[in-house]
């Protein structure tokens, strides 16, 4: 997710891209995930410390880059990767651009969810990429993803 995100800030070689599980704002992930202990390998100081770093390196900073049709795959339930700092700020923000995107969300999923999550939420995941590369590779509208 956070690749993808931030794969689409930085060139315009894609056609589409789904991301999962994604960071778009480190500085905010920093106070809302679960898991925090990445810190002192991945940044040097806390957010309020050198804001700057935080901001270079999140996606959302970049997001004026992006040409990109996204899909933003979530799970309601998801601690790690808080949707909140992730895909709804880059669905918000691409939505408000005009980028074709989509958010698709799972209740009662976690971060897990394309491992261990509801069997009809797995399955429904992959249907949903699926259709959305279809759409932008193959050309196969569906009203599902009409974005405009």
């Amino acid at each position: 997710g956070l690749l993808t995100n931030w794969t689409i800030t930085q060139t315009q070689r894609f056609k589409a891209a789904v991301a999962q599980r994604d960071i778009a704002d480190w500085y905010g992930f920093w106070f809302t995930a679960d898991f925090t202990l990445f810190q002192p390998t991945w940044f040097h100081k806390a957010p309020w410390e050198d804001p700057q770093d935080f901001a270079a390196r999140s996606p959302i900073t970049h997001v004026a880059n992006v040409t990109t049709p996204l899909m933003l795959v979530l799970g309601d339930q998801d601690y790690r990767t808080p949707p909140a700092d992730g895909g709804e700020m880059m669905f918000r923000a691409l939505k408000y651009r005009r980028i074709p995107t989509v958010m698709v969300r799972f209740p009662r999923e976690t971060h897990e969810l394309s491992r261990s999550g509801e069997p009809r939420h797995r399955v429904e995941r992959l249907q949903h990429i699926v259709g959305w590369m279809d759409q932008w590779l193959m050309g196969k509208k569906n009203a599902v993803y009409q974005t405009q």
